[in-house]
């Protein structure tokens, strides 16, 4: 049957208007409930989106810094043996003898060498990386090389470890660093002439912090009976913390720094972090890089990085990462000089 408006009008539509529009049967009552039926939602009102899909992703990633591992700025570096190596020795060479008036018939005095050899131990360490193939694969939909990420913490894991032997040498073994070989001289304390009598560089003036300076460089020239001057070179060892009072200037914009730059011909000043501390205050180094072409000390390894193969399990792998270290082995101790109390 064709319908036409006027047999669907009574159906409930009406297109006279340009619009349809809804008639109630005669039955009100039920249709009026079946609109409301009809207006409840079933769903959560919301006119939003996630707000996930709003987030920009950026592609910048930022690191997490440590502080800086500068002992290989202030000595260099050595190979000594293999990792199977025990301990390293060296041979230190005394001149003796002596003089006396010549004589055709006199054949008594002489001189000699006297060896002594000296040892310091290795230390092997390791740290190993894991990763499942499951957290991998899901690092890679967020875009992260989830296994060059955690090769790169083994590495730099192992480098900090071998900035603070170094340094600190290895607790409970015959391994020493630059800060507390026992053969160093005891460490000198800065003057106490700051204001209220501080020996504090943030109470002293230039020329007061310039001395203290000063005061040390003199500790190397006598412990070492003038083999290092002003013209050796030579480095000034500092935490950063004490370096901003090398910038401490007179009323005619002479600093410390400039002070020092005239007088030290070769001078070099390196900051190094372990030198504060929050219980023994500020420490100051100074040190002669070399005694007539031969190091003063030098930091010792047998292997910097050692990767074992990468080990295949049912669904995860996992590396061992080492190194080694002899500490720092220092052969002129009289050549390091420290102040406390700075």
């Amino acid at each position: 049957m064709k319908h036409t408006i006027d047999t669907i009008k009574p159906l409930g539509f009406d297109f006279s208007l340009q619009g349809a529009r809804y008639f109630r049967s005669k039955n009100v009552a039920a249709d009026v409930n079946r609109l409301a039926a009809d207006a409840q939602m079933i769903t959560t009102p919301n006119t939003s989106i996630p707000i996930e899909y709003l987030a920009f992703i950026d592609p910048t990633v930022v690191d997490i810094l440590t502080a800086p591992r500068n002992a290989r700025e202030i000595l260099s570096e050595a190979k000594k043996g293999d990792w199977f190596t025990p301990y390293t020795k060296w041979r230190v060479n005394e001149i003796v003898g002596g003089t006396q008036p010549y004589s055709d018939f006199a054949n008594g005095t002489t001189s000699d060498s006297n060896y002594e050899y000296l040892s310091r131990k290795q230390y092997v360490f390791q740290t190993t990386i894991k990763y499942g193939d499951l957290e991998v694969d899901a690092s890679a939909a967020a875009k992260i090389n989830l296994a060059g990420d955690k090769q790169t913490a083994a590495a730099t894991i192992l480098d900090i470890d071998s900035n603070k032997f170094a340094l600190l040498g290895v607790e409970g073994r015959e391994i020493y660093g630059l800060l507390n070989d026992p053969n160093l001289p005891a460490a000198i304390t800065a003057a106490a002439v700051g204001t209220g009598s501080s020996s504090k560089w943030e109470d002293k003036d230039t020329k007061q912090i310039y001395n203290d300076i000063r005061a040390l460089y003199n500790e190397l020239v006598t412990n070492s009976s003038g083999l290092i001057n002003q013209n050796s070179p030579l480095k000034l060892i500092i935490s950063p913390a004490s370096s901003t009072y090398l910038g401490v200037a007179t009323d005619f914009n002479v600093s410390v720094l400039d002070m020092l730059m005239k007088f030290f011909k070769n001078l070099t000043i390196i900051t190094l972090p372990e030198l504060s501390s929050l219980t023994a205050g500020e420490t100051l180094m100074m040190m002669a890089d070399n005694i007539y072409g031969k190091p003063v000390a030098e930091i010792g390894f047998s292997i910097k990085v050692k990767a074992f193969p990468l080990v295949r399990m049912h669904s995860s792998s996992e590396q061992k990462w080492a190194s080694s270290t002899y500490g720092t082995v220092v052969y002129y101790p009289f050549a390091i000089a420290s102040m406390t109390g700075i």
